[in-house]
């Protein structure tokens, strides 16, 4: 009970630090269709769904430069839309084809040199792998 307690003290302080350093913490996602903004939080477990082939998509190269990529597609279970991941989910090797259920950790992280918060994600399990 005392780690569970210092682990939400610390994260108060991780929480009230990001906003005190005037980090943006919001992202863009496409819930039921519509463009909403979300704040980027640690989570310890969640599922999404990815879908069996990549999409097209924005990325930031490491000049600084939006190039166009190949990026999972993913939603929630309970979801319609995809979204994409600008990223990838440490732990997990993506196969092209198959339709994934993943129990992921998100971790918010910082980028003080970007005023960014970023959401990174970590794979908890696989729940299930089906061919397309």
């Amino acid at each position: 009970m005392k780690k569970l307690a210092i682990a939400a003290l610390v994260t108060t302080f991780t929480v009230a630090g990001c906003s005190t350093m005037k980090l943006n913490d919001e992202r863009a996602m496409v819930v039921e269709g519509e463009a909403v903004k979300v704040k980027v939080v640690n989570i310890p477990s969640f599922q999404v769904e990815i879908a069996p082939r990549k999409a097209v998509c924005q990325v930031t190269d490491t000049g600084g430069t939006v190039v166009e990529a190949q990026c999972l597609q993913y939603r929630q279970t309970y979801q319609k839309n995809y979204n994409t991941l600008n990223g990838n989910i440490q732990g997990f090797t993506y196969e092209p084809n198959y339709r994934y259920v993943l129990d992921v950790r998100q971790e918010a992280v910082a980028d003080t040199a970007s005023g960014v918060v970023r959401p990174l994600w970590f794979l908890n399990s696989i729940v299930s792998k089906t061919a397309e």
